[in-house]
């Protein structure tokens, strides 16, 4: 797993900490934004928290 998808991992998984009623969608499309994820990648995060796989 490169850096990017670490990164955005932590980030996403600290606001859900932060707030459990976060809005997992818009959180993995601003994490997309700002490690500049592909649609790989977006999709991945997509499967893990949204999906649950």
């Amino acid at each position: 797993m490169d850096s990017s998808m670490e990164n955005a991992i932590r980030f996403i998984s600290g606001e859900l900490v932060a707030n459990p009623e976060a809005d997992k969608n818009a959180l993995i499309d601003e994490a997309s934004r700002k490690y500049d994820l592909n649609p790989m990648q977006t999709e991945f995060l997509v499967n893990k928290y949204v999906l649950g796989q």
